[in-house]
């Protein structure tokens, strides 16, 4: 290893010269190389490319163009066509070197030069000890360029692990490493440190073979064709696999794979193959620098682009990224269609503002007007339910009243003449039928009276019909000889409430009232009302006898059950949600929530 103790600069400008003979070396004389803009497609669509002599040279794009595709070549004298857009070899007369690779670049948006990079393989191959391959596991890499600095020393490198089982009747293993996932890639690999590491169940100390320090190389060590000890080239371009000398942690020689030619593949394999046997598990570890880019042909692809000017730039460059000077460009102009510039709709824009204030004028005029015949309909309809609740007031409530006044002075004229003739009053009946009459006159005066308090316009707010509803409900328990707790909000708003909803709310509670009184068989009733923004909700509750709810109301119901079916039509018709609990034993709770709007 005496060999390789140089200096840092002699070992920088042993890389540089074997680099250099491993691109010119023994390939022949190339000829010119170019970069041809061969397509250019906007969202699928293929876009013509001026020719490089024309007066308007720049490629317009709309500005809603979701993606831009340019393909570029790299061409020789023969390949390139007639009216490309290409460069000239350098002034130098060099032709650039064989196998380079292309990058692109779209001025005003990237800050440096794209490239495509492909993908490195490493495998782990079990031989059945005759040479025979029985099995074998790869491991794909995506190469990244961030780390490449131009010399192995100077870039970063990573650290790579991976994993086999010895398959059955497997004797031995080999590691190799290769370009060829990739063909169509130009670029450099360098490799060090190779562990590969055998562990066998029931045996405590893995077997570990370091494969790259001390190599002992064979030959000259600085040509970039020696050959490692214990190392094999492949492939088909065995060049490909070379040899140089990396400084850290001290001089000593790494295996390099310089991919030049786009069309075919090296590699690095062990020459000597370890042993193993099946269920061993195998490790590969390595660290790696790489830099990679497409060979011959690539596709740049841009999405949506801002509105501006750009020059679309494509470089031939030499494996490791080295600029040759070769390059190709087209000018791009993004612009903003006539339906999306700012001044279009400005201009519009003031237009339909315009048009807005007029249509929203008219419209609320129109509005208005509707307003007022509303306005106008709903003041004839008060009017109306007005005049109807006085008539109901002054006239049948009126009449009913002397009905039951004449009601009761017949009642009062029946039980003096049962005073006298006792027994045959009775045995007629008169004085019971005169009793019904009279409870019926003063039951259809509560019944007009409910109807005139509804249809009365001036009661269509909550506070009054809460008001009421507890008054009439508290009234009703007393006459039934029923405990009625009632549990009011203190303050009740004056929101409005349609008669309709105040009609039927009322009812039904009533409806709930009389259920408690004929069939609960209860002491107390309790009402409860809850009021929030948008309804009000009125319960009734008893400590009564309770009923099936589900049988009541399901079809084979009898007769009896049908105002519980009128309570949740009603409930319907104003949009509210009737709730029914009880049970046998249980009592029963009823409960309207009818909307405030």
């Amino acid at each position: 290893m005496e060999r390789f103790a140089r200096s840092p600069g002699r070992l920088h400008g042993t890389w540089v010269a074997g680099l250099v003979v491993a691109v010119w070396g023994g390939f022949g004389t190339a000829r010119a190389a170019e970069v041809t803009i061969k397509e250019m497609r906007v969202d699928g669509r293929p876009v013509a490319i001026p020719a490089a002599e024309s007066a308007a040279p720049a490629v317009r794009i709309p500005s809603t163009a979701r993606q831009v595709q340019v393909r570029c070549v790299a061409t020789d004298d023969d390949d390139a066509r007639p009216g490309a857009q290409t460069a000239p070899a350098p002034e130098s007369g060099l032709e650039p070197p064989q196998g380079t690779r292309l990058r692109y670049r779209l001025d005003a948006l990237d800050q440096a030069w794209r490239d495509v990079p492909g993908k490195f393989k490493a495998d782990i191959l079990f031989d059945d000890g005759s040479a025979a391959r029985i099995g074998s596991k790869e491991h794909l890499i995506e190469l990244d360029n961030s780390g490449w600095k131009g010399t192995p020393d100077a870039s970063t490198w990573k650290r790579h692990v991976f994993k086999a089982e010895a398959p059955p009747r497997a004797r031995s293993v080999l590691a190799d490493f290769i370009t060829a996932p990739n063909p169509e890639n130009v670029g450099i690999v360098a490799i060090d440190d190779v562990v590969l590491t055998i562990e066998r169940p029931g045996r405590a100390d893995p077997i570990r073979h370091e494969l790259t320090r001390d190599l002992g190389i064979a030959g000259d060590a600085f040509h970039p064709l020696a050959r490692p000890k214990g190392w094999q080239r492949l492939g088909s371009k065995s060049e490909i696999s070379q040899v140089r000398m990396r400084s850290q942690p001290q001089p000593h020689p790494i295996l390099v794979l310089v991919d030049d030619d786009s069309k075919r593949y090296g590699n690095w394999a062990t020459q000597e193959s370890f042993p193993v046997e099946p269920g061993d598990l195998v490790t590969l570890e390595w660290s790696m620098a790489a830099t990679s880019g497409r060979g011959g042909e690539l596709v740049a692809d841009y999405g949506r682009l801002e509105p501006g000017r750009y020059l679309f730039r494509a470089e031939l460059a030499q494996p490791g990224g080295e600029p040759t000077g070769i390059e190709s460009s087209v000018a791009i102009e993004v612009y903003v269609p006539f339906h999306l510039r700012r001044d279009v709709w400005a201009g519009a824009g003031i237009l339909g503002v315009a048009a807005v204030a007029t249509g929203v004028r008219a419209a609320g005029v129109r509005r208005m007007k509707r307003r007022l015949r509303e306005i106008e309909r709903e003041h004839t309809l008060e009017q109306e339910r007005a005049r109807i609740a006085r008539d109901l007031h002054d006239d049948v409530g009126a009449g009913l009243t002397e009905i039951a006044v004449q009601t009761d002075w017949l009642r009062r004229d029946v039980e003096r003449l049962a005073a006298t003739h006792t027994a045959e009053v009775q045995e007629a009946g008169i004085l019971d039928r005169a009793g019904r009459v009279c409870a019926s006159a003063v039951e259809l005066i509560r019944s007009v009276d409910a109807i005139v308090w509804a249809v009365n316009p001036e009661n269509d707010t909550l506070d009054r019909f809460v008001g009421y509803l507890t008054h009439s409900a508290a009234q009703f328990a007393q006459s039934a000889g029923i405990t009625i707790r009632l549990d009011v909000p203190d303050d009740i708003p004056a929101t409005p409430l349609s008669g309709r909803v105040r009609h039927n709310v009322l009812l039904i509670v009533r409806e709930a009232l009389n259920n408690v009184v004929k069939h609960a068989g209860a002491k107390v009733v309790r009402v409860r009302v809850t009021i929030d923004t948008r309804q009000v909700a009125i319960g009734v509750e008893d400590d009564g006898q309770g009923f099936d709810v589900a049988a009541a109301s399901g079809p084979h119901a009898d007769g009896r059950h049908a105002g519980l079916d009128n309570m949740r039509r009603r409930a319907e018709d104003i949009g509210g949600r009737l709730r029914i609990d009880s049970r046998h034993g249980g009592g029963t709770r009823v409960e309207i929530a009818a909307p405030l709007a």
